[in-house]
């Protein structure tokens, strides 16, 4: 698992938020950035709290 910044973690968190009072578990869009063009993806795959550590960054 690789570390982002803060900010991107509340954001994400907001997200999650607001994708589970959809009831839904994916979000697809696109982002233009620096000129580029990206087909963002997000979805949610729910986990077993007992294999927490299994997810977390080291």
């Amino acid at each position: 698992m690789t570390f982002i910044s803060h900010a991107i973690e509340i954001a994400l968190t907001r997200l999650t938020q607001q994708l589970l009072e959809q009831q839904t578990h994916q979000a697809v869009s696109l982002i233009c950035a620096k000129g580029q063009f990206y087909r963002a993806e997000v979805r949610l795959v729910p986990i077993d709290p007992q294999a927490l550590a299994d997810h977390l960054p080291e």
